[in-house]
């Protein structure tokens, strides 16, 4: 491919280039932008500063470290993802006699093979051999990072590892968590040892010395020191080229991604399109694992705010762990689609079930009950951990083949969305199919939504279980929110003759119109559910 090249000149006040994919913003200073370049696909960032020639060299200065090294002219000083070197003027007389090349470094012994393994995290399974010698740099995948990770929550150089045949240190280089050596924030230069585990974001790397009979990892390549003729020049270039991240086809549909790459996972069939985005059934490619991987519309995130709001709800929810909430693996951003990897669970959704009721399946109380019983366990440990679902529809709510246990799924989306472009562009038909399961007051503009919001939608969810149909309807979302706030929703016994008065008394006062009538803890609801299932032989 043909390329041209920008040269850019900055003056006496100074030059600011930053870099973010495919857009370089140029400016006089960090907070002044001047100029922006978009869909450029950058190959090499070079830049050549003259320094005077009787400077023997230069101290360079490097976050986290107490002692500068010194730029000489010489072999290039390798500096995170960058080469930098040092060249003597170009004398003006007749030209001396060509300098012999340095003497190859004679060998010592072998030092052990090293190697980083990723054991929690996006990219689970993936390992990053280690040079004998040298630094590398870790950081976010599609930047200039010799490990790079997919991993929201890692900045584009999180940390740089300093490394020896009898060493390897690491350094703190940016990233507002920081890093952390076996579960320690480091505030210095910090050894990481062998069986050590490095935490940057939310990925675990250990390190961990060969042989490796369990994958044949090829060494990285040797840093690439650049040096040329002309006068006293320093010159910084990347000493490698990222591949560029995949991308779709234009105009390549949501529902068509069946077979490419996103992150470490291979897309596989789709399982269900929703009005946000598409979920398929995907793999590890590392490690097999099956995993559920919901893709969201490219028209999301539509600015820099919106991803923000993206990564911080997602890094809250992906620690989470309960047996009645499905598992978040990770997220990330894979050409224009943002993705959230979650455990993959063999079985169907309520919203199934509810529409099976309503096609004239004999309705069940007790598999009502029970399902109640799984989301207010697992509610009670959420609210515990003060987190709020504050989205909780028969879509999101799945039940497990085999034991029929119910898992709660979609932690922390609908605080992602709220606000932005997609869902303002959905929300009629998305208000039309959810509404009917949100408390009141989450119709109602700027009102404080809390733990009593997901115990009101427990009950819409047992009331459309029993019955075969939500405990407000309509042809329009305003019809659907006028029934809502009347609060008049009929008996579940009055629709399902079966259903005992104390279920009855139970689903009732979750959806209460006011908040004060309802159950005020998920505990307290366990305390009346839990007895009504066992003296009925409900499993639960």
């Amino acid at each position: 491919m043909a390329t041209r090249t920008v040269v850019i000149e900055g003056g006496p006040d100074g030059l600011h280039l930053a870099l973010a994919g495919e857009t370089l913003s140029v400016g006089g200073a960090p907070g002044r932008v001047e100029g922006v370049f978009r869909d450029l696909r950058v190959v090499r960032v070079r830049c050549e500063v003259e320094v005077d020639e009787d400077r023997p060299g230069l101290p360079v200065e490097e976050p986290g470290v107490i002692a500068p090294r010194v730029l000489e002219p010489g072999p290039g000083l390798p500096l995170g993802h960058l080469v930098l070197s040092l060249t003597s003027a170009t004398p003006t007389a007749a030209p001396s006699a060509p300098v012999a090349p340095p003497p190859a470094p004679v060998p010592g012994p072998a030092a052990a093979a090293r190697r980083l393994k990723v054991t929690d995290g996006g990219d689970q399974g993936r390992s990053f051999r280690l040079p004998d010698s040298g630094t590398l740099t870790v950081g976010k995948t599609g930047g200039h990072a010799d490990v790079g990770l997919h991993d929201l929550y890692v900045s584009r150089i999180h940390c740089m590892l300093q490394i020896t045949p009898d060493a390897v240190t690491v350094v703190h280089v940016e990233g507002a968590n920081g890093t952390l050596v076996d579960g320690r924030k480091i505030s210095g230069p910090h050894a990481l040892a062998v069986g050590g585990v490095l935490r940057v974001g939310n990925s675990h790397l250990r390190l961990e010395a060969g042989p490796f009979p369990d994958e044949d990892v090829p060494p990285p390549p040797k840093p690439v020191s650049v040096r040329g003729p002309g006068s006293a020049v320093m010159r910084a270039v990347a000493a490698d080229t990222p591949a560029p991240s995949p991308k779709p086809p234009k105009g390549d549909p949501i529902e068509t991604l069946e077979g490419s790459t996103f992150g470490p996972y291979r897309v596989g069939k789709l399982l269900g399109r929703g009005f946000v985005g598409a979920v398929y059934q995907a793999a590890n490619a590392a490690t097999g694992q099956a995993i559920a991987l919901k893709v969201l519309a490219a028209e999301f995130p539509a600015s820099q705010v919106e991803l923000e709001q993206f990564a911080e709800e997602l890094q809250a929810a992906q620690g989470v762990r309960h047996p009645h909430l499905v598992a978040l693996f990770g997220a990330g951003r894979t050409g224009p689609h943002c993705w959230v990897a979650r455990e993959y669970v063999e079985g169907e959704s309520a919203a199934a079930v509810v529409a099976r009721i309503a096609g004239g399946e004999k309705p069940s109380w007790t598999r009502a009950a029970r399902v109640a019983v799984h989301l207010a366990r697992a509610l009670d440990f959420l609210h515990g951990q003060r987190l709020v679902h504050a989205n909780i529809t028969p879509k999101n709510v799945l039940i497990q083949a085999g034991d029929h246990v119910t898992r709660l799924t979609d932690l922390g989306l609908g605080e992602v969305l709220r606000g932005s472009r997609l869902q303002k562009a959905v929300q009629e038909k998305k208000l039309l199919a959810e509404l009917p399961y949100l408390a009141p007051e989450q119709a109602e503009p700027g009102a404080f939504v809390d733990n009593l919001a997901d115990l009101y939608a427990v009950g819409a969810l047992a009331y459309a279980l029993t019955t075969g149909r939500p405990p407000a309807a309509g042809a329009t979302a305003a019809e659907v929110l006028e029934q809502v706030k009347a609060g008049r929703v009929p008996k579940p016994s009055l629709i399902y003759k079966k259903c005992p008065a104390t279920f009855d008394a139970i689903v009732m006062k979750l959806l209460a119109r006011r908040q004060e009538d309802r159950y005020q803890t998920a505990g307290r609801l366990l305390a009346d559910l839990e007895p009504l299932a066992a003296g009925h032989d409900v499993k639960v």
